[in-house]
């Protein structure tokens, strides 16, 4: 029995796109860890490409029907490094010009382009998936949405501790204000008795 056949078109058709551009990604992050003067950032690339490679891997097993451990995937598992906390508020923000003659890609857009690799891939690995019929490329999928989110955030935190994405605060009073409009519910109206929705 093909073993294609358990998949839909449409599957198929996005676990390539998913492939095509996890390849690319891991390129992309192997050759910025190259042009990043900071030893941290190298190290935090590298680590995301090698993560990626193996999730690509498992990937590639799934199709053709050799991964056996059907809830289990690399990206679950991916811990981030300790994030310092985020430094809130603008500290004399500067975004320079883009340079049209650059040679090598600055620190600053070696990150940004490492960020928006990871929030895209968030956001598209969970488009796939949700659009997959098959448990176990959804489970791939999704874990593959978790791990950008883990890495998207190491990549920010990095960036807000180097001042290149600082986080604008509204004032004090107006943050108060909006967080006290609302009012806890005293109790839910399922807790005197009458069943959840859930129950019924």
């Amino acid at each position: 029995m093909n073993q294609n056949a358990q998949y839909g078109a449409h599957e198929l058709a996005g676990m390539n796109e998913a492939l095509m551009t996890k390849s690319a990604n891991i390129e992309m992050l192997s050759f910025l860890s190259h042009h990043a003067s900071d030893q941290r950032l190298q190290a935090m690339l590298m680590n995301h490409a090698e993560t990626i490679y193996a999730h690509y891997a498992e990937g590639v097993s799934i199709l053709q029907g050799q991964h056996r451990n059907f809830n289990q995937f690399s990206g679950q598992n991916y811990q981030q490094t300790a994030n310092a906390p985020a430094k809130l508020g603008l500290r004399n923000p500067s975004m320079p010009s883009p340079n049209m003659q650059a040679q090598s890609p600055s620190e600053q857009s070696v990150c940004t382009i490492a960020l928006n690799i990871h929030k895209f891939g968030a956001i598209g690995w969970t488009t796939l998936a949700l659009e997959c019929t098959n448990p176990q490329l959804r489970s791939y999928l999704m874990a593959g949405s978790s791990m950008c989110d883990r890495m998207a955030y190491e990549v920010w935190s990095f960036m807000n501790q180097k001042g290149y994405y600082q986080v604008p605060t509204l004032q004090q009073n107006t943050t108060q204000t909006m967080i006290h409009a609302y009012q806890m519910p005293t109790q839910a109206p399922w807790q005197g008795g009458s069943p959840t929705p859930f129950q019924q």
